[in-house]
């Protein structure tokens, strides 16, 4: 069930790809991506969540207890972060802060 509906995500996003690059101008082709690539970003995170806890029924209490606590936690956190760097000036106070900038 979790690979059909993995195959279904990324069936339909190759179509919004598909459809992404007959668009005539590279402009329109960043905005496009770069929301695409928030949405996978938060869908990978889900799914190794889900594929960590139920696909490898070896995994230990602990490291499911870890798994478990990161997506419950973390994704919901990382969530507004992620979705906030298609912000021009939110990607330029990160890029100031992680390089040491004034």
């Amino acid at each position: 069930m979790i690979f059909t509906t993995i195959l279904c995500i990324l069936a339909s996003y190759g179509l919004v790809i598909r459809a992404v690059l007959r668009l005539p101008t590279g402009a329109r082709w960043h905005k496009a991506f770069s929301t695409c690539i928030s949405h996978l970003a938060m869908v990978g995170l889900f799914y190794n969540s889900i594929m960590v806890t139920y696909v490898n029924p070896s995994a230990s209490e602990s490291s499911r207890k870890i798994v478990t606590l990161f997506f419950t936690v973390g994704t919901p956190l990382l969530n507004p972060l992620i979705y906030s760097l298609r912000n021009k000036e939110v990607k330029e106070a990160l890029r100031r802060t992680l390089l040491g900038e004034q």
